[in-house]
């Protein structure tokens, strides 16, 4: 089909997707008005298309106007923990691809965002502030970048160099990936407006389950297991929009996926014994007559497919059957297919939030097995403190109650260790992971003192308090140094006051830090930002501070200042 008859019919359908949502108040002429239009909408199609986000909500989220730094449209996704930053171009003879002009302005205006520099962009950018700073912020978010154009021709090697240096700034060589880039090209739009949005429609046929079972009430549904590369092909052709119903969708190269995916790769034949597998819901179950004559083997189709438990391990999946899908030829995986048919919505939504809520225990919680905890709860209890470390306990009264939470990181950043205090940053999760082995028995055990332990939670707390209080009035890389920094400058303060008279002694009052950390905070603070800037002046703030080789270097600096 050529080119041109593809755009007449993207551009009929942006028409009716976007007509009177797309803010276009900024514009003088006719021309303008048009070319702006579906710049916008094609920014606003690329989020929907990552999302699945309303039209509405996408059109709010375009940001393109003057002074938008190279950004076109901005929206953050709770669900997938994903901070989704859009360039869009719109050629409308769909030829072309993208020079290295408009990626370079795109990387520039990215890495501005990054280092959280808003001086001089416009209204539209300024008014996603707070929201880009808080995913900046967590730890658990992604940054996405995407480039979407409606030209025919993929961006070369070239062209991207902008891009891929700036992903190398920020990654370096972190085992997950803090800012991805992708490309949606005229194709890819195509496609996706001519299947439409709607979910529903969703066929997986010829599905074929081993050693199948099934439940006829309440609502009928089989179960068995299925071949691992089947998952696959179903993510390479519908991505996301499996998980409609989901509560997330693929998150990409977290820890967790990282860790499913090695699994895989090494022990394929064992990944149905280590996962807890996927569940799908469907409008409709049809059971094929071919292998029907006993439980071995079942072939069925499925309509109206979304599948609401193991996004993760499926976006895994999809993502190793694309690059090496032979790695995956012997996995199998266990499946729960249930047919919901025309029972209400509220039906699949308890399905979706209980099969995501339901049983999950983090590791921490197996601190409550730890013989150490209780005696230091004990202790505490002493000298009037309440400890809380069981899950489900919350804090009512600060200034006699401190949590596992906070005791967890306080003890890791009170070890000289750098590489706990990266873990710390990196992922807190691991500090627990096992209660017989370090890094868990480093921060509990037989000598723990709880002296110590609750003076620690109340430095961390002064320190949180001093980072709260510093972070509105600072901006730029200054500032990041309190968003991706705080553990270590935690571990910095600790070092400083651990060895102060009645620290493992007595339990000091929170006034007692809050009188003696803020100076020390500031001391540090500043020479943190100065070692910084002179010696990774080009580092991604995030990366530095999670990275083991990094903070020991930052270390030295510091030690060396006067």
């Amino acid at each position: 089909m050529p080119a041109n008859l593809k755009m007449l019919r993207v551009q009929a359908k942006l028409d009716e997707l976007f007509k009177e949502k797309i803010d276009l108040t900024d514009t003088n002429n006719a021309e303008e008005k048009c070319n702006k239009y579906y710049t916008r909408s094609v920014a606003a199609l690329a989020i929907i298309m990552r999302c699945g986000i309303d039209y509405d909500v996408a059109a709010q989220s375009v940001t393109d106007g003057y002074h938008d730094m190279g950004i076109d449209a901005v929206y953050s996704d709770a669900t997938q923990k994903k901070l989704f930053i859009i360039q869009s171009k719109w050629r409308k003879d769909g030829n072309g691809g993208v020079s290295q002009e408009e990626a370079g302005t795109f990387a520039e205006g990215l890495k501005r965002i990054i280092n959280l520099d808003f001086g001089g962009c416009n209204a539209k950018i300024m008014a996603k502030q707070q929201e880009i700073i808080a995913a900046i912020r967590d730890t658990d978010y992604q940054i996405e970048m995407i480039f979407c154009h409606t030209g025919n021709q993929g961006m070369n090697d070239y062209a991207k160099r902008p891009i891929k240096e700036l992903l190398c700034q920020v990654n370096e060589d972190d085992s997950t990936e803090l800012l991805i880039f992708n490309e949606i090209k005229l194709q890819d739009i195509y496609k996706y407006l001519a299947n439409g949005q709607d979910n529903d429609n969703i066929i997986l046929d010829d599905v074929l389950l081993s050693n199948w079972g099934v439940m006829e009430s309440p609502l009928k549904a089989y179960y068995g297991t299925i071949s691992v590369s089947a998952v696959g092909e179903w993510y390479s052709q519908y991505g996301n929009r499996l998980f409609a119903k989901n509560i997330r969708y693929y998150k990409g190269s977290t820890e967790v996926n990282q860790g499913i995916k090695e699994v895989i790769k090494s022990e394929p034949e064992k990944f149905f014994y280590y996962n807890n597998g996927i569940k799908i819901l469907c409008k409709k179950i049809k059971k094929k007559i071919p292998y029907s004559t006993s439980r071995e083997i079942g072939l069925f189709t499925l309509e109206g497919v979304s599948l609401v438990n193991g996004a993760q391990t499926t976006g895994v999946i999809g993502s190793i059957f694309m690059e090496t899908p032979e790695l995956i030829s012997d996995a199998k995986i266990f499946v729960q297919i249930i047919d919901v048919g025309d029972s209400k919505e509220e039906q699949s939504t308890q399905i979706t939030k209980l099969s995501n809520t339901q049983n999950r225990i983090d590791s921490k919680d197996f601190a409550s097995l730890d013989p150490n905890q209780d005696r230091l709860r004990m202790e505490l209890s002493l000298g009037g403190i309440q400890y809380l470390y069981k899950t489900g306990a919350k804090i009512d009264d600060p200034s006699r109650q401190i949590s596992l939470d906070e005791t967890i990181i306080s003890q890791a950043c009170l070890l000289s260790d750098l590489s706990i205090v990266a873990l710390a940053k990196r992922n807190v999760g691991a500090l627990t992971e096992d209660i017989k082995k370090t890094p868990y028995q480093q921060l509990f055990n037989g000598a723990t003192n709880s002296f110590s332990l609750y003076n620690g939670v109340q430095v961390l707390r002064a320190v949180e308090k001093c980072i709260k209080q510093n972070e509105c009035g600072s901006s730029g890389r200054k500032r990041l140094v309190l968003v991706h920094g705080n553990r270590f400058l935690l571990h910095l303060v600790l070092g400083k006051v651990k060895n102060m008279e009645g620290f493992d002694t007595q339990y000091l009052s929170e006034e007692h830090f809050n009188n003696i950390v803020p100076l020390l905070f500031q001391e540090l603070w500043d020479c943190i930002y100065t070692s910084m800037e002179e010696h990774f002046a080009e580092a991604y703030p995030a990366h530095i501070f999670k990275n083991v080789g990094r903070l020991k270097e930052l270390m030295q600096l510091i030690l060396k200042q006067p």
